[in-house]
């Protein structure tokens, strides 16, 4: 493609049709008597989709496991052909597709560098050029000289990543590889991610981290079933995707027609993606999308049937259990995904099958990775309820601060007495109910949660010493 056009990407009526044999015997059945009997059934993994990426920008590609998403990467890669349609590239491509996807686990890692980079068009004295900075970004020490196949997942992404960032892409994608690095990898990733922007290179980002895609891509795209969904702003795609992510497939349709619907208006910004349709009369059309549609509201809550924890835990009651628990806005409304910063609460109802005393009851939340990080008891302290009577129903209602940083929750709760032995469990749930919070914002999060009560404040010691005014205000 010319670089006078000003585009790094261009995919038209891309489609990948794949032959999904019951039995090996039948491809080779299959082989001999090709137009006897059809033997297989077709997948089609993508369908008719069309994609641009101008250079120097940044394309987030978000959808659930098995939408095309790594299907449509592969394509663009060269490392898959399409069925249909035809993809043009400009420059190099540097591309994190799998882990480890490009590496001799025989080899080692010095070796690899050389093996990899001469792949992607280097010459020698190009890659001993670059070889330090890649050594330096890897940073895995004395193993740069042992086998690749005794590396960890995360040692080798570090390698992996070092050598496709310094070739120097026109074109960098990367397909969720930088999930098995740690925190401060990640964060050293998309560092240099914002350097290779700043330097000219496009970027298509599959990730389902939304907060990644909102601080570092210009646009995203809403991929399901193969079909491109949605192209639009990132804080807006991914608002879509959160509230359809644990939606049925035949709820999708109506769901984004209806927000497109809801949304129209004189001043629209973001677009649906065409649909074109069943492919060769072998997939049901889909109704086409309106051409635009405009940004949702960011502040928005809603309550998912659809998010059910797949963890829960519910362990046997000993006289008294937990019957239900209600996560709400504080204006009463029942909900599970709930915008960053808004206030919660949740409202616990027990059950006594027996006569208690001395009773406590309590929640946590807790992260993805099982984190506890927050919780709440009552009553506070050593004080409990004295006398609770068999057959009682109650409820307590917990109020939350809403400081929990946007990414997905879980939420569980206890019911105890204090008896001879101390502390004893009446009933537990682990994993009860799971919460989403929403970003629709760029948001640097450190740590857990966010515990700021105000802005910070600058006081000069020497007057004229310092400007304090902040810049680009």
């Amino acid at each position: 493609m010319s670089s006078e056009t000003g585009l790094a990407l261009r995919g038209e009526n891309l489609s990948k049709k794949y032959r999904i044999y019951a039995h090996p015997r039948d491809r080779l059945f299959q082989a001999l008597w090709r137009s006897k009997q059809t033997r297989y059934q077709e997948f089609w993994a993508l369908h008719s989709l069309d994609i641009e990426l101008k250079r120097g920008r940044t394309l987030g590609i978000v959808g659930r496991n098995g939408s095309g998403k790594s299907t449509l990467l592969q394509l663009i890669c060269g490392t898959l052909t399409p069925t249909t349609g035809s993809v043009e590239t400009h420059g190099r491509i540097g591309a994190l597709l799998e882990l480890g996807s490009g590496f001799n686990p025989e080899f080692s890692g010095r070796e690899n560098v050389y093996l990899n980079a001469s792949l992607l068009g280097l010459r020698r004295s190009e890659i001993d050029q670059q070889m330090d900075n890649i050594l330096a970004f890897a940073d895995i020490g004395d193993f740069i000289d042992q086998p690749v196949k005794t590396y960890s997942s995360g040692m080798a992404v570090r390698l992996a990543f070092g050598v496709q960032a310094h070739i120097n892409p026109d074109l960098l994608v990367v397909d969720e590889a930088l999930a098995v690095g740690d925190e401060l990898f990640q964060k050293k990733c998309y560092a240099y991610i914002e350097k290779l922007k700043d330097n000219g290179t496009s970027i298509l980002l599959v990730t389902h981290s939304c907060p990644q895609i909102i601080q570092h891509c210009d646009e995203a795209l809403l991929i399901h079933k193969g079909r491109a969904r949605m192209l639009g702003k990132p804080s807006t795609v991914t608002v879509i995707y959160q509230r359809l992510i644990n939606a049925p497939d035949d709820e999708w349709d109506q769901a984004i027609e209806e927000q497109h619907r809801r949304t129209a208006g004189p001043h629209q910004e973001e677009r649906g993606v065409e649909n074109h349709g069943p492919i060769e009369g072998n997939n049901p059309a889909v109704p086409a999308l309106p051409a635009k549609a405009e940004s949702v509201e960011t502040n928005e809550a809603w309550l998912d049937a659809n998010l059910r924890p797949a963890s829960t835990v519910v362990y046997p009651d000993l006289g008294a259990r937990i019957e239900e628990l209600r996560i709400q806005r504080l204006s009463g409304e029942e909900v599970n995904h709930i915008p960053y910063g808004e206030s919660f609460s949740l409202s616990f109802d027990y059950f006594a099958s027996e006569e208690l005393k001395d009773v406590s009851m309590g929640y946590h939340i807790a992260s993805n990775s099982g984190l506890r990080i927050s919780g709440q008891n009552h009553p506070c302290g050593e004080d409990s309820i004295a006398h609770i009577g068999a057959g009682a129903l109650w409820t307590v209602t917990f109020y939350v601060r809403g400081s929990l940083w946007p990414g997905l929750y879980f939420i569980g709760g206890g019911l105890w007495v204090m008896g001879p032995k101390g502390q004893q469990y009446v009933h537990r749930v682990i994993d009860f109910k799971a919460l989403r919070v929403l970003t629709t914002t760029t948001i640097n999060a450190t740590g857990a949660c966010n515990l700021s009560l105000k802005p910070p404040e600058i006081r000069l010691s020497r007057p004229g010493q310092l400007d304090p005014s902040v810049a680009g205000t």
